[in-house]
Order: structure tokens, then C-alpha cells, then sequence
């Protein structure tokens, strides 16, 4: 599967966001994983077994084989968020493109995808698994690689993928935990009427659906358990269960499962949201190099780095309120970018405008615009109604710009929008670009203002030209005597001639200046 830049950079986030997290969390319980562990192998309480790890190898002991478990719960946790958000994406993509672009996975499907994922993945990580488990239970053991290697030399792949079925059946308690984790904060966003939940939020959203989904599976776990020691299914494992210990017996050993796999789960997540909104905070330009050096998206560095504030006290990404986009050149600010300014800021909580570079108008309009960058950027600057300007904004609004720059809404002119505004003379029945919103279009957040007038920046341009050319009468002279009458030029249709006479030879009549005819004096005519 060949992965989009977007696509591949929501897996990038997933992996560094994800392997903070996991290792963190790892290394933090790793005691009660090694009591936990040591406990189903020798049995005893877990007080038992914590007093006589202490005794025989002190605090060093708690730790021991915490390397290869690193190594397996990065491989188990990373891989799984790398290949559901991929999986994820890709049924989003099909149901979308069948459904409607704002479809969502139903909580069946979601469950079905996470499922898939997290087999996909065992399927690749069991013997890391397998290793880890080994290294940590056996006190004789020589360290992850050294384990690794021996289990492949005497087992083979017998060995390294042992337990795979019972390790795919049992993939549906994470399935169904990550798809509860979506659900529930869907929910919680919902009732809250925000974007994200924090840290806090996540580890109890985390903590009540691992909690549900052990609940829900725990007795599979039992049966596939049974199977393992001489059952002949697991079926048949639950059956003899219950006719032995009664329903109650499905349950037993549940705490003992549950206390760390569900503060460990509880933990990651909560620290994975921590991390990722960590990662993903813009870096001030002006900080230190010890500060910028972070993973960061880069995209989302470039755009939030060229967004400046003007009347508002926060960015817009960090705006409570609608935040409404526009863009366009913007040269010489008319009555008609006025108008529009005006309607867009009426239509939402915040107004942040893009201002395209020189450069990109050149690219895509085949001209520089009829104004520089720091002038027209420097008008905006000082708006009213501006809430933060994006500079050298891009020409098409992508959805990675109204995602990292929070906007809700996307404004253009009707039936002059930024495109018939920026082009010049000649160009109106040139074909145009692609539609730079299409993909707001597509998103269902963009909408039309009606135009003021058919004026545009080349208007107001020649405007100002004849003002300036038209002041004397001496330059209204000179422009005569250089330009034929109807002529085209860069400026447009020559205006020098409207309704007037052209000097002989060079227009239409042939009759002298008004000036050259008036009466001779008195002594001149008598002569």
C-alpha cells in the first residue's frame, strides 16, 4: 500500500507518540509486570513474590529483563498504532468515497479494523513476544538476544511463533479496547463541544474500556488458557470450567490479570496524548536551538510559523471560537476585499486571512502582482477586522492548512473571487487553475460571498494610472502622441482617446489640433 504524504504523516505521529509513551509506561510498571509474571509461573501471593525477588536479588532484580520487554512492547504497541492508522485510513477512504465525505466507521466496522490490525501485527511481533516473556521468567537468562538466538537455534519457528492462534483469537481484547478508547472520547468531544481530550481524560477513557474489554473477554482468555495445558478447545475448556467452578469460575484470576494491563493501558494513553500534543506545539523562532530540536510536523511548523497575530490574543488554532479563512492578494485593499473582508468577519469568531507571496501569484497567475508583498501584507496588518494574517499563504487551501490551523470556515468572492481579482488584462477567458477550495468544497466548510462590484485589482490599477497619467495637460499630450487610439497595451484599452480627436496621422481624423486653428490677430490677418 502506497502511502500519501498526509497518510504517512499521521503514521509518523503514531510512531513517535506511541513509542514515548510505551516505553515510558513500560519502564514504570515493570516491577508489578515482573511480580505479575513470576507469580503465574511459581505461583504464591504477590506479596510473596515481590519479598522473594528482593531477598535474592535486591531492587536490580525487579528489572530484570527490562530491555527485551522494552523491545517487545515497542514492537507490540508501535507496530499496532502504525498499521491501524493505516488500515483506519484506508477504510475511512472506501466508506467516505461510498457514503459521504463526512461518514464515519460504524462501531462495528471500527472493531473489525482494529482487529485486523492488531492480528496483522502478532502475526509479525510474536517472537519478539515470545523472546521477552522467556528472558524475563528465566533467572539463568543471558539477556534478550542471547535468548532470541537460542530459542532459534533448539525451536526454530515452532518455537518463535508459539501460542500464535491463541495470540490472534485473544487480539480482539485490544481491538476492542482501542475501539471503545474511540467511541467513548467521541463521546466525551461531543458533550463537551471540544477538539481534543486531555492527558487526564484519556488515562480514564483508557482505563474504563480496557477495563470493559476484559470483562467482555476474560473468558476467552481462560478457555485459550485451558487449551494451552490439554483441553480440546476452547469451547471445550469453558464448558469443563463452568461444570467445575460454575460461571464464577470464568472470572477467577482476573485481578491478577487486570491490574497492570489496565494501569499500563491507562498510562500509555494518557501519555501518548500528552506527547503528541507536546510534539506537535509550534516552536517560537526566537528560542534557543536546545528548544527547537523536537520532532515536529513540518508542515504545521512552516504554516503555524508564518501565522502572525493582529487584533487577536490567541492563534487560531488555539481559538474556542469559529475561526474563518480567506486569501487572496489583496493588492491596494479596494472597496470590493473591504466588503468581503467585512462579510467574513461577520460570518465567524475569528478572521484569519492568507496573503499569497509574489512569487506564488507569479506561478500561478503568469504576474507579479500589482503591489509587493510587504505592502499588501503591511495593509492587512493594521485591519480591524483581522484577527492573524498567514503569510506566503498557499495557493490551494489543502485540508493539512484548516486542520493545523483550526478553521472551521472558508470564504470566497462570488462571482469575483481571488482568482478573477488577481488576473490582469487579456486573461479573462483564459482557462483557469484548479479550483483552489476544492478540497473545502469536498469538506463541506466552504462558502460563497456575494461580490460587491465586478471591480477587481486590475481596475483599480488602471484607476490609478489614469489619475496619475491624466493630472496635467501636458502628460495627457504626451500619452496621445505615444499611444494609437484603441491600442492595447499592458495597461488595458487606451483610455487617451475616448470620445476625442488623435494628432494627424496617428488616429482615425485627420483635422489639426483645436488649438491650431483659433483666429490670428488683428495685424496677422491684414497682412
Amino acid at each position: 500500500m502506497a502511502l500519501s504524504p498526509s497518510l504517512f504523516q499521521k503514521v509518523l505521529d503514531e510512531v513517535r507518540s506511541g513509542l514515548l509513551s510505551s516505553v515510558v509506561a513500560e519502564a514504570a510498571l515493570f516491577p508489578l509486570d515482573t511480580v505479575k509474571l513470576l507469580q503465574q509461573v511459581h505461583g504464591g501471593s504477590a506479596l510473596e513474590v515481590a519479598r522473594g525477588v528482593l531477598h535474592e536479588r535486591g531492587p536490580i532484580g525487579l528489572y530484570r529483563g527490562l530491555i527485551g520487554r522494552l523491545i517487545q512492547t515497542v514492537t507490540s504497541n508501535v507496530g499496532f498504532f502504525i498499521w491501524q492508522t493505516i488500515f483506519v485510513q484506508a477504510a475511512l477512504s472506501r466508506v467516505q468515497s461510498v457514503a459521504g465525505d463526512r461518514r464515519q466507521l460504524g462501531t462495528g466496522l471500527s472493531l473489525l479494523v482494529n482487529m485486523f490490525a492488531q492480528q496483522f501485527n502478532r502475526v509479525l511481533t510474536t517472537p519478539v513476544d515470545v523472546v521477552a516473556n522467556v528472558n524475563q521468567a528465566d533467572p539463568n537468562s543471558r539477556g534478550f538476544f542471547h535468548t532470541f538466538v537460542r530459542l532459534a537455534r533448539t525451536g526454530g519457528r515452532a518455537t518463535l511463533w508459539r501460542g500464535l492462534n491463541l495470540a490472534l483469537l485473544l487480539s480482539l481484547n485490544p481491538a476492542l479496547m482501542f475501539t471503545l478508547v474511540g467511541k467513548l472520547s467521541a463521546l466525551v468531544l461531543r458533550v463537551r463541544d471540544e477538539e481534543s481530550l486531555a492527558a487526564s481524560d484519556m488515562f480514564w477513557v483508557s482505563g474504563i474500556s480496557k477495563a470493559v474489554a476484559t470483562l467482555v473477554t476474560y473468558p476467552l482468555i481462560s478457555g485459550a488458557v485451558a487449551q494451552t495445558m490439554g483441553s480440546d478447545g476452547v469451547m471445550a475448556s469453558l464448558r469443563g470450567i463452568v461444570k467445575k467452578d460454575g460461571a464464577i469460575g470464568l472470572y477467577q484470576g482476573v485481578w491478577l490479570l487486570s491490574y497492570k494491563t489496565i494501569l499500563f493501558n491507562s498510562m500509555m494513553m494518557a501519555l501518548k496524548q500528552k506527547f503528541g500534543a507536546i510534539l506537535d506545539r509550534p516552536v517560537d523562532k526566537r528560542a534557543p536551538l536546545s528548544r527547537k530540536l523536537t520532532w515536529r510536523k513540518l508542515e504545521e511548523n512552516e504554516l503555524r510559523q508564518r501565522t502572525q497575530l493582529v487584533q487577536a490574543d490567541a492563534f487560531p488554532w488555539d481559538h474556542e471560537g469559529s475561526v474563518v479563512y480567506v486569501d487572496g492578494a489583496w493588492s491596494f485593499l479596494h472597496d470590493a476585499q473591504q466588503h468581503f473582508l467585512r462579510e467574513a468577519s461577520s460570518r465567524g469568531d475569528y478572521l484569519l486571512v492568507g496573503v499569497h507571496g509574489d512569487q506564488c501569484l507569479r506561478d500561478v497567475m503568469g504576474a507579479y502582482p500589482s503591489e509587493c508583498f510587504a505592502e499588501r501584507m503591511d495593509r492587512l496588518k493594521k485591519h480591524p477586522l483581522v484577527g492573524a494574517v498567514l503569510e506566503a499563504a498557499p495557493w490551494e487551501v489543502t485540508e493539512d492548512l484548516v486542520r493545523e490551523l483550526g478553521v472551521q470556515k472558508v470564504l470566497a468572492g462570488a462571482p469575483i473571487s481571488k482568482v478573477q481579482d488577481c488576473r490582469g488584462p487579456g486573461d479573462e477567458d483564459a482557462p483557469a487553475a484548479d479550483d483552489p477550495y476544492r478540497h473545502c468544497r469536498r469538506l463541506g466548510i466552504f462558502e460563497e460571498v456575494e461580490s460587491l462590484n465586478q471591480a477587481t485589482e486590475h481596475d483599480v490599477w488602471l484607476r490609478r494610472m489614469q489619475r496619475i497619467v491624466f493630472s496635467n495637460v501636458d502628460a495627457s499630450i504626451d500619452w496621445r502622441i505615444l499611444v494609437r487610439d484603441g491600442a492595447q497595451g499592458a495597461f488595458g484599452a487606451n483610455p487617451g482617446y475616448a470620445g476625442g480627436s488623435a494628432p494627424e496621422g496617428r488616429g482615425r481624423s485627420k483635422s489639426r489640433p483645436r488649438s491650431a486653428s483659433r483666429p490670428r490677430s488683428g495685424r496677422g490677418a491684414g497682412a
